[in-house]
């Protein structure tokens, strides 16, 4: 077989499955689907290529509930966001597409209640972070200052594992995951690539624990929440 004609086939029917995913998801969306549709036509649009690529990322990761319920202008505000802090920060701007999608670019880390907490976040944090260097050095500003402007801090008074944003800041409390949540979320909104990791249960069975990765420079690193 010529070697161009098989790559272009090759193409092809990686596009088509692409496609029949993206289908697939639209059709697990239900009466959402419209919503769905209507977001990545809006972020192509708007950001072009790598808009579109941004959006279909989403939709393809998204959790049914997700599909079936998220507004197009819930998630054009996040993806738009996302984008601005990709270009306003030097360090989001050199980091990785793959790593851009995963790890700033979603709405959520966990099971959270979902909530467009992106815009207040980065209105903060960019104040925080202005002086910054590296993404190392705006993740170690906002863990040592943003719990602290928040008023939120370690209790186990909590109402659930992992509250979203507004629902620990109402309580001003929370524990490991809560706040690890607010962490990865204010890191995002500045364009610093990072998710929560964690363990079920400890080998001594005293309970589960959860902190945050950082990714700077090719690398992870890993920090607790409000622990700077």
């Amino acid at each position: 077989m010529n070697i161009r004609f098989g790559l272009l086939l090759l193409l092809g029917v990686v596009s088509a499955s692409a496609e029949a995913l993206f289908d697939e998801r639209i059709n697990q969306a239900g009466d959402n689907g419209r919503e769905i549709s209507a977001f990545v036509e809006s972020a192509k649009a708007k950001h072009g290529a790598f808009g579109e690529r941004a959006a279909r990322f989403l939709v393809e990761g998204m959790p049914g509930s997700d599909l079936r319920s998220l507004s197009e202008k819930f998630l054009m505000e996040n993806l738009s966001l996302a984008l601005k802090a990709r270009d306003q920060f030097p360090w989001a701007g050199v980091v990785p597409e793959e790593i851009f999608l995963n790890d700033v670019l979603p709405y959520a880390s966990l099971d959270e209640t979902r909530e467009p907490w992106r815009e207040d976040f980065h209105q903060q944090c960019s104040e925080l972070v202005k002086d910054c260097q590296s993404a190392t050095e705006a993740a170690q500003v906002i863990n040592r200052e943003f719990f602290k402007r928040i008023n939120v801090h370690y209790n186990t008074g909590r109402k659930v594992p992992n509250q979203s944003p507004s629902e620990s800041v109402a309580l001003g409390k929370a524990t490991c995951t809560g706040l690890s949540i607010i962490l990865v979320d204010a890191c995002r909104s500045v364009g610093v690539p990072a998710r929560v990791a964690g363990t079920a249960l400890w080998s001594n069975k005293r309970g589960n624990h959860t902190w945050v990765e950082i990714y700077d420079s090719g690398q992870w690193f890993f920090t607790g929440a409000d622990e700077y």
